[in-house]
């Protein structure tokens, strides 16, 4: 299960920013919704209503646009949104904002990932232990999930091949 907080489309070409715009603005509604249902599973989602939950960059050769993505829930009724942060041409003045768009992502990764980790870890600690209350008793997939068989792995295996590769800076 993946929960993404930051995508960046670069584009180039006649209406270019456009195609970026809804490409981001998909990738960001799809990350958004995996973290409402997560929430809604725990009964918790009303803590994440009109939050900014990701980013997107757009960007061409000249222009960037960059966007928070954020739901607002009614009810059983999400609706996904992105509002406008910042929009900029990193050639004008002389390249004076070149550095705009690098700096917005690096506290992205350096602040808002901390922070969206947390989150989500307060709706995993709230999920249910066993998998049967979280699927049901007639849903197929609890079957599915009791028959899989648990097939050990070697200690060598283990050794050589680490579980979580640590990203590069």
């Amino acid at each position: 299960m993946y929960f993404p907080f930051f995508t960046c489309e670069v584009k180039c070409g006649a209406a270019a920013l456009d195609v970026a715009d809804r490409q981001n603005t998909y990738s960001m509604t799809v990350a958004v919704r995996a973290l409402i249902e997560l929430f809604r599973s725990v009964k918790r989602e009303k803590e994440l209503d009109w939050e900014i939950l990701a980013f997107s960059l757009s960007h061409d050769h000249r222009s960037v646009r960059i966007y928070g993505h954020y739901p607002v829930i009614e009810g059983e009724k999400t609706t996904f949104y992105r509002h406008p942060i910042h929009e900029f041409s990193f050639t004008a003045l002389d390249g004076k904002e070149k550095w705009t768009a690098h700096k917005f992502v690096r506290n992205v990764y350096n602040h808002h990932s901390l922070k969206l980790h947390n989150i989500i870890c307060l709706g995993i600690d709230d999920l249910p232990a066993d998998a049967e209350s979280i699927l049901g008793e007639d849903n197929s997939q609890s079957s599915l999930l009791a028959s899989q068989e648990v097939i050990p792995t070697t200690s060598i295996t283990q050794a050589t091949e680490p579980a979580f590769k640590k990203p590069r800076n």
